[in-house]
């Protein structure tokens, strides 16, 4: 899936599954009912987890239909809703993303994993307000690992509105729990740079660089920064990495024209 967001599906285990054979016949007349559950829900896992890797290695058929198969076994497994939401969100299918989605978190509503996800595919959808609280019920959940990439998915989100107060609030906070955050710490720069705070502008694009590789248009706000402090040199060096790393990018036809 390609977007400027974090979306999470589910961390599998390093066990490898394999499906099993057996021989001979069993009187399923005889199974307790609670033990049939049990055999179902182990069988849904499984499928889940199945579509999973499908859906992580590209092949969106077999995913399909190994998460549909986990949710006839057990329409309740929440993991597996969130999963179809991603695959169907991929597909462009936005109703059935957006049902599944919302099914996972009516059935767990502390699944942060899944109230991220309805809240990046929200703000896609350009609904800021309602993504923006799917993003704080999954920050409010003190055990969730990846709050910073929460966070910095509110930020995201609230720069789209465009509200660059609330998302300048949220991309420190998630450099709080992580500094090294690129997309926040690229974010942080651009909104320095637009409030003609330069010191500062420079420190976020620098530590930027010391955690992710040079992009176009983050070298050309280091040319926009560096000319705004009178910094020949530094305008210089951008532009010769500009143009020997990017020779074909629209940042480098926009250095030529003077814009910066």
């Amino acid at each position: 899936m390609k977007n400027f967001f974090a979306v999470w599906i589910i961390i599998l285990s390093t066990s490898v599954l394999v499906a099993c054979q057996t021989t001979g016949s069993t009187d399923s007349s005889n199974i307790p009912d609670s033990q049939k559950e049990q055999s179902q829900s182990k069988a849904a896992d499984i499928n889940m987890r199945l579509g999973v890797t499908y859906l992580q290695s590209g092949d969106y058929e077999s995913a399909l239909e190994k998460l549909k198969k986990s949710l006839r076994q057990d329409p309740n497994l929440a993991t597996a809703h969130n999963a179809i939401g991603l695959l169907y969100q991929t597909l462009e299918e936005n109703t059935l993303a957006e049902k599944h989605f919302k099914k996972a978190v009516q059935l767990e509503p502390k699944y942060s994993e899944a109230q991220n996800n309805l809240g990046v595919f929200l703000c896609q959808q350009g609904r800021y307000e309602d993504a923006e609280q799917h993003f704080l019920a999954a920050i409010k959940n003190p055990l969730y690992h990846s709050r910073a990439h929460a966070l910095e998915n509110a930020g995201l989100c609230a720069n789209k509105i465009p509200d660059f107060t609330l998302a300048e609030d949220y991309f420190r906070k998630a450099l709080q729990i992580n500094p090294n955050l690129s997309k926040s710490l690229l974010k942080m720069a651009d909104l320095k740079y637009q409030n003609i705070d330069y010191l500062q502008a420079r420190a976020y694009i620098q530590r930027y660089h010391s955690v992710a590789q040079w992009t176009p248009k983050a070298l050309l706000l280091g040319i926009k920064i560096e000319s705004k402090l009178g910094d020949k040199d530094a305008v210089s060096s951008y532009i010769l990495l500009l143009e020997s790393q990017f020779p074909d990018s629209n940042e480098v036809l926009q250095v030529k024209k003077g814009n910066y």
